[in-house]
This record gives C-alpha cells, sequence and structure tokens, in this order.
C-alpha cells in the first residue's frame, strides 16, 4: 500500500521508525506577511530544521516525519518539500483546519468546506502536486460546538471520500473523545483510521481504555511537553499499563514539536529515545515493544489494519 509524502508516494513497507506527530513549522501566515523577515525567516527556518531532522535521524534513525500542521496553522507546503529534499526523510503533510473559529468558515455551509478541502487533496496543495497523506483536525475545548461540529464532519467527509485517515488533536481531560468518535463514524469513516491525539496527557486509564475499545488508535504524541502536562515518569506508566492489557499495538508516539514556532520552547526530536524509552523500559515496556510502536505501528494504522 502507498501513503503520499511531499516528495512522491511510498509503500507503507517503507516508511519505518516514525513520528507521527510534529511540526517544520507553525507561523501565522499573517504574521509572516506584515512582519516578513523579522517575524519569519524562510531561509533560516530551512535551515535549522534540516540541521535539527538531520541530527535526530542520525541519532535515532528516523526516516519518517507526519507533519500535523494544518491549513490555519501556517502550513507552508513548500518548506516541508524544501525540508524534505535536504534531508532525504520522509515527510507527510496535512490537509484539514485547526480548532480556533475562523470567520472566513463560520458563514460557509459544511458543503463549500469540504470542497476547499476535497480539492487539495485531489488535485494538490496550493499550486503544486504535493497531496495530503492524512487529515488533521483539532477540538480543545469540553464542548463540541455547533462550528467544531461543522469542521469535523467536512473534514471527515473528505476522509471518507479520499480514503485518508485522521488525526485529532483532542483534550483527553473533557472527555469527549466519544463525541469526536460518533461524528466521524457518522459520516462514514472507518474507526481505525483515526488518532485521538494528545491522549498521552491523561493517565486516566479507564478513558484511555474505552476510547480504545471504540477501535480507533491513540496519540501518547506530546512527549515535547512532559514538563507541563503530564510528567515523563506518569506517561511512561499509563503506556505500561495499556501494553499489560493488550493495547501496545494502538498507541502512537511522538513530540507535537516544531522547529519554528512562537513559543520559547527548543525542540529536541530525540527526546523520545533519549528520556522517554529508558523511563517506558524501567516502567516495564519490553525494547521490542517500543520499536515496533515507533515502526510497525504507524504502518498498521496507514494501512488501517484493525
Amino acid at each position: 500500500m502507498k501513503i503520499n509524502t511531499v516528495t512522491g508516494p511510498i509503500e507503507t513497507a517503507k516508511l519505518g521508525p516514525t513520528l507521527m506527530h510534529e511540526h517544520i513549522s507553525c507561523a501565522d501566515w499573517s504574521m509572516r506577511m506584515n512582519l516578513g523577515d523579522r517575524f519569519f525567516n524562510f531561509d533560516d527556518v530551512v535551515n535549522t530544521a534540516t540541521a535539527t531532522f538531520t541530527q535526530m535521524n542520525r541519532e535515532c534513525g528516523i526516516t519518517t516525519v507526519v507533519d500535523g500542521t494544518p491549513i490555519n496553522l501556517g502550513r507552508d507546503i513548500k518548506l516541508i518539500r524544501e525540508v524534505a529534499e535536504r534531508t532525504g526523510l520522509n515527510f507527510i503533510a496535512s490537509s484539514g483546519f485547526y480548532y480556533q473559529e475562523e470567520f472566513e468558515l463560520a458563514f460557509r455551509p459544511e458543503e463549500e468546506i469540504t470542497e476547499l478541502l476535497l480539492y487539495e487533496c485531489q488535485n494538490g496543495i496550493n499550486g503544486t502536486d504535493i497531496l495530503p497523506g492524512i487529515m488533521k483536525c483539532a477540538v480543545e475545548s469540553r464542548e463540541l460546538t455547533k462550528y467544531l461540529r461543522k469542521i469535523l464532519a467536512a473534514i471527515a467527509r473528505v476522509a471518507a471520500k479520499t480514503g485518508l485517515p485522521i488525526f485529532c488533536h483532542h483534550n483527553p481531560h473533557y472527555k469527549n473523545g466519544g463525541a469526536i468518535l460518533d461524528i466521524f463514524e457518522g459520516q462514514g469513516v472507518s474507526l481505525n483510521k483515526v488518532i485521538l491525539g494528545h491522549s498521552g496527557d491523561t493517565d486516566d486509564l479507564d478513558y484511555l481504555v474505552s476510547m480504545l475499545g471504540r477501535g480507533c488508535y491513540i496519540g501518547m504524541d506530546r512527549f515535547g511537553y512532559c514538563d507541563i502536562t503530564l510528567s515523563l515518569e506518569r506517561r511512561a506508566a499509563a503506556i505500561a499499563a495499556l501494553c499489560e492489557k493488550g493495547f501496545c499495538d494502538r498507541m502512537l508516539l511522538s513530540h507535537d514539536l516544531a522547529a519554528f514556532i512562537a513559543l520559547s520552547r527548543r525542540p529536541d526530536f530525540a527526546f523520545i529515545h533519549k528520556e522517554a524509552l529508558p523511563a517506558l523500559l524501567a516502567a516495564g515496556v519490553a525494547r521490542e515493544t517500543f520499536d515496533k510502536m515507533m515502526e510497525e505501528n504507524p504502518k498498521r494504522f496507514f494501512e488501517a489494519v484493525s
């Protein structure tokens, strides 16, 4: 089976060890257009990202990165392609929209939003021949507002029509993953093609098991934020407990970091291997299981294996 990358489709067997949720850049386009190089210098970002991801590959052997930047989080497809070409790594681009309410979308019907996304999924992103390999959406609030429901439904309709999988940022503390999955399922999306992202921000095993019971994958994908969300030790313990319950093949590990972002956070895309792996081993996760989560699970997800 093939998956779209920014340098062309590849067989899923060639994905290799994969980070399922990272970003090269999250930079608002209105800021870039009006503040120019003082805010965002394209060449500097390319050089920084190239060095960062090359080092990650050398230290950890990661060969594929899913760039989870949707349209309204500053996605720059030419930037992603440039970094992919310089590093030789596989980068998978995302289509879709983030959770903030956009005036330009609020008054558009769901059908129009669906068509906007469907066009780039079928014809290429921003005038290129690059096709996205995954849909991205996000819910951060407790309530699924009318606006969010419309966006989620449109993205799910595109996913069902194109066969693309979905990554959905969500806040597990609000426990609204079931309502999100209901929307996707209602639009004909098989839940084994859905990742409930940021699930690693909680160690509420009852909630996580209930979501896994629906048939989706869960993103244990915020290892870049252990200092401000859930601690590394608690994340590792939750993953170990879920492995004990038989769910080691349904978890996807990543950092949710960016080489450039409007935050003072230095990205370390090797953190999972340097810090999280020892914590997982100490919690009882076998090295073989870790390697499968990094390589086999992404492959299974893109192949829609239940």
